[in-house]
């Protein structure tokens, strides 16, 4: 019975130690600043940024645009190579000969196919960009670009568009 009660009074006396060790730093924390800190520094504004909701739905539907463009570039990768009958048939002196009736040559028919087909693999790269815009700003000036690039790749054939 005696080491009990000398546990106990050892876990007491422990107890009441610590106890006096935290007053003694309390009281040190609520003593007066140094005389050298004379004012204290304004809080800065806080800078709040614009919030930009990321759904799993404007993802999906930006997922399925690149595949539709991807699916765009290899028909028009197709069409930069002409065939031995596209030549034949749109051959150049043929073509200009025809000119009234809106004929093309081949080289022009392949040259717009690899324009068309660059202008298609610029707007799905930023396709790619817009899952991760930093500001709606930047996300806004993608979708005008996007716009621009569709717009420019419609009138590459419309020859009066162009002048």
């Amino acid at each position: 019975m005696s080491a009990t009660l000398f546990r106990r009074l050892l876990i007491l006396s422990l107890l009441a130690g610590t106890s006096l060790f935290a007053a003694e730093e309390k009281a040190h924390a609520t003593s007066p600043p140094a005389p050298l800190a004379a004012k204290p520094a304004a809080p800065a504004e806080v800078l709040e940024l614009p919030k930009i909701q990321v759904t799993a739905q404007r993802i999906k539907s930006i997922d399925k645009d690149i595949k539709r463009l991807d699916k765009m570039i290899a028909r028009e990768k197709a069409k930069v190579k002409s065939s031995e009958l596209d030549k034949t048939l749109n051959n150049a002196s043929l073509s200009h000969a025809a000119a009234i009736l809106g004929g093309n040559s081949a080289d022009h028919l392949s040259a717009v196919a690899a324009t068309r087909v660059a202008l298609l693999e610029n707007e799905r790269d930023v396709l790619e960009a817009m899952k991760r815009p930093t500001t709606l700003d930047e996300l806004a000036m993608m979708e005008k670009e996007i716009e621009q690039l569709r717009e420019t790749r419609r009138n590459l054939d419309d020859a009066a568009k162009q002048r």
